[in-house]
């Protein structure tokens, strides 16, 4: 009877919380306003609003007025709701932003947040200052959106740091390289150029940086990214999956990490003391740790790793999870305190943490001035942001084959443009688009199609798009001068692994047998000079393609301003310069390696160009350029032995 009657009150409170979540954030939801301690009286009434007093007392008094059945919901993601007695405002904690900020709409006046290219493809820049003031770019243009009461966040969930282990992984087109050294320097610089701004006082928005730790799968097999125990060596931890981490923590200064789904080593991630005390302890980490979507949930439910939801509150939180992206702290957290579960101190220290990161963002200080407070809605997508996308797109060009130097073509001639995604701006913006066009379609950007005939000024450009019609495809080359064969990457994605790394059956067939009818012809005299485009996420191997290929030119995700870069890559005008941040492996890599093994050195044959053993299509850092380069060593002495020999490369 009284099991029945404490169930029966746990069912109560869960739904009181649940209702509570509910009517705040449908409260905050008509005019969203991030700024807490709005009212002339709130600095009077409340300490943690006197900004005349330091911020630990400030947060010992906001977190003093908390209550239990208010600290679930305050510590829940993807939206904490107001306490308005307190005059405490909502706070959306997940704004996602890889290339473009996600979750939020165009303005009313038809401006649309700047889309870059994809973080895959930014890699192969090796620049960045570029990652940087993309970054800046991400805070400008949320902070614009925050004044206007268009949004009510400040915190960013990215960058994903999370080093390209498999070119199976479903969400390689995420992050930037399989190096851990240049994650590293992509996580710090896109850390800073997000935190920092031009008052001191403020961070002008905040990263977390994700997934924590050992996440590269999502769903492969029997296994998905919910359940998956990632078994990892302390070598390969230490060596490769968390020197990306300890560079953006302790050199970049990120206030914000995500814990994955994942467990590790028999732990889930959200659920790990150790691991959290090598960010907290071991790298002075002062920042707030949120759970990716309810994997707090998965801790429970998924990897069975505790009974019940309560017990998944209290290992999360004691595990060093302050917010929970989902519902189980809501539903949870009062029961868990009140059955000893954790103890109450532990809740206050994850409030402190969630709350110091919005102290720290300035949003407890409405009254103060700031020219973060003074960024207009005309910021965003302005020409100056434009202009750096496109010059990012310019940079990630890598050219991967260019045999007699057929490329860059010549202007005003015949020329063919081929393959399924000639007329679709998609592929070349990719699977992270957030708002490109203020209809909410793509089509105010260019395609590949548009973009190449517009710069061969002078000639003829026709297209085809059926890659179930070689014939035609064949005849239409006949008449061309030059020909684009695009082929594009499609599988792989955000809850999906891919299974093969090759193009999908059609697209392979479609180019093996239009290159086989170009040899042909070219034996024939008859034959127009190919340029093969890729266009992808993740890596693709071409093993088959690569021969007959006369060019090879891998735009991989370039973003909206990718066609028109790409035209002018084409013929000439943008030299490219990319480098691989990858390695491209042979098709058949998929059969000599398990996807699912954790280990660098995985089945003998390894992973990445720091231990892969055979010999890959395309090694990482391999890029060629459309200049001639020349090395010779100068007349200096040398107190042993004589200098090398002059070598030359291009």
């Amino acid at each position: 009877k009284e099991r029945r009657k404490g169930m029966k009150m746990l069912a109560q409170r869960r739904w009181a919380a649940f209702a509570l979540v509910v009517f705040q954030m449908l409260s905050a939801a008509a005019a969203p306003y991030a700024y807490s301690c709005q009212t002339s009286r709130a600095k009077f009434d409340y300490k943690f609003c006197d900004t005349n007093l330091g911020l630990d007392e400030r947060l010992d008094d906001l977190v003093s007025r908390i209550g239990w059945d208010d600290a679930g919901p305050q510590m829940t993601a993807r939206e904490s709701p107001a306490i308005p007695s307190i005059g405490l405002a909502s706070y959306y904690w997940g704004t996602n932003a890889a290339n473009v900020l996600s979750n939020i709409d165009c303005l009313e006046n038809g401006q649309c947040v700047t889309n870059f290219p994809a973080p895959s493809s930014l890699g192969a820049a090796w620049n960045y200052t570029l990652v940087r003031e993309m970054a800046s770019v991400f805070a400008t243009e949320l902070r614009a959106y925050v004044n206007a009461g268009k949004h009510n966040g400040l915190d960013i969930w990215g960058p994903t740091i999370n080093v390209a282990r498999d070119p199976r992984w479903g969400r390689n087109f995420e992050t930037s390289s399989e190096d851990p050294t240049l994650l590293g320097h992509y996580a710090k610089a896109y850390t800073r150029g997000l935190q920092q701004g031009e008052d001191e006082r403020y961070l002008k928005a905040v990263v977390a940086l994700k997934h924590w730790i050992a996440y590269s799968l999502e769903s492969y097999g029997n296994y998905t990214r919910h359940n998956f125990d990632a078994n990892v060596s302390a070598y390969d931890l230490a060596d490769t999956y968390m020197p990306a981490w300890e560079v953006a923590v302790k050199e970049g200064g990120a206030l914000g990490v995500m814990c994955s789904y994942n467990a590790v080593n028999g732990a889930p991630t959200c659920a790990n003391p150790k691991l959290m005390k090598i960010l907290r302890e071991d790298w002075g980490f002062k920042g707030y740790v949120t759970s990716d979507s309810d994997s707090c949930k998965d801790v429970w439910k998924e990897h069975q790793y505790v009974r019940n939801g309560s017990e998944a509150t209290a290992a999360c939180i004691e595990g060093g999870t302050d917010i929970n992206s989902g519902n189980t702290y809501a539903g949870y957290l009062h029961d868990a305190i009140d059955s000893n579960l954790m103890s109450a101190n532990s809740s206050r220290n994850a409030l402190r943490n969630g709350y110091r990161v919005r102290m720290k963002l300035g949003l407890f200080d409405p009254h103060e001035s700031s020219p973060y407070r003074e960024i207009p809605q005309s910021v965003v997508g302005q020409p100056a942001h434009q202009a750096l996308s496109e010059f990012a797109a310019g940079k990630v060009m890598v050219l991967l084959k260019n045999e007699d130097g057929i490329l860059p073509f010549p202007k005003g001639q015949r020329l063919a443009v081929i393959g399924a995604a000639a007329n679709d701006v998609t592929p070349i913006i990719g699977k992270n688009a957030g708002p490109i066009c203020p209809d909410g379609s793509v089509t105010c950007f260019p395609t590949l199609f548009q973009g190449l005939r517009r710069i061969n000024e002078g000639g003829e450009t026709r297209i085809h798009t059926d890659i179930n019609d070689t014939k035609s495809a064949l005849q239409l080359a006949e008449w061309a001068d030059l020909v684009v064969l695009i082929a594009n990457d499609t599988a792989g994605h955000e809850g999906q692994d891919r299974y093969t790394i090759s193009l999908d059956e059609n697209q392979l067939q479609f180019c093996e047998k239009f290159l086989e009818g170009m040899e042909k012809a070219k034996k024939a005299k008859k034959a127009a000079s190919v340029v093969l485009l890729l266009v992808h996420g993740g890596p693709v191997s071409i093993d088959k393609l690569v021969a007959p290929s006369p060019a090879i030119l891998d735009a991989f995700t370039p973003g909206p301003h990718g066609a028109k870069v790409i035209a002018e890559t084409i013929f000439g005008d943008n030299n490219p310069g990319g480098k691989l941040p990858i390695t491209i492996y042979p098709s058949d890599y998929v059969d000599k390696v398990s996807f699912l093994d954790m280990s660098m050195e995985a089945g003998g044959v390894g992973r990445t160009y720091r231990y892969y053993t055979g010999t890959p299509l395309f090694a990482f850092g391999y890029g060629l350029s459309y200049t001639s380069f020349s090395m010779k060593w100068c007349n200096t002495s040398f107190p042993s032995s004589p200098p090398p020999s002059s070598s030359s490369s291009s």
